[in-house]
């Protein structure tokens, strides 16, 4: 079980280098920050995937879209790149 933490916190490390190395950083102020669940939305969204369609495909009064959202964001989170320079 060791070396499979081991190996998991290695590929870890590896996905944080590169995201760094795209500008994604932590250290943010208010509204500079983004998150999986922003991503998962906006994806979903450019497929016609709204919350509003899948409350009707699946006949639901509330889907908890909003909440799964907040808790990916919570969990995966990062500084919007700037558009400046």
């Amino acid at each position: 079980m060791a070396n499979e933490d081991l190996r998991t916190r290695a590929e870890m490390d590896t996905v944080i280098k590169d995201l760094e190395a795209k500008g994604v950083t932590i250290d943010t102020k208010e509204g500079e920050i983004t998150g999986l669940g922003d991503v998962v939305e906006s994806t979903l969204q450019k497929f016609g995937i709204t919350e509003e369609r899948f409350k009707e495909w699946f006949n639901l009064e509330e889907c908890n879209c909003s909440k799964r959202k907040k808790f990916l964001n919570s969990v995966f989170s990062w500084k919007k790149k700037s558009s400046e320079g």
